[in-house]
């Protein structure tokens, strides 16, 4: 059973994924086990942060991380190592 996430966890969960090349809409709404208008919401958030871009195909949307959208999750990564290795904390 998934434990309850923090919005920052659900965020590089969302990240992690379109990173990895899957930026289907209904692919990240199984994965990372959100419903669609938190889908819009993240997407609306991260889209006017600067994290991530909005590319449409047609009728398809799909989404590419930015240098910014790398760069927040190289720094989770970091941040989440010290965590668990100085204080046993799993992000």
């Amino acid at each position: 059973m998934r434990k309850n996430r923090n919005e920052v966890q659900i965020i590089f969960e969302f990240m992690e994924e379109i990173s990895d090349g899957n930026s289907g809409t209904s692919y990240l709404l199984r994965k990372v086990n959100i419903p669609f208008n938190k889908y819009q919401e993240l997407v609306q958030q991260l889209s006017d942060r600067g994290m991530v871009k909005v590319l449409t195909d047609g009728t398809k949307n799909s989404l590419e991380l930015t240098e910014k959208g790398r760069e927040f999750l190289g720094q989770y990564k970091k941040f989440s190592k010290i965590m668990e290795r100085s204080y046993g904390l799993n992000l």
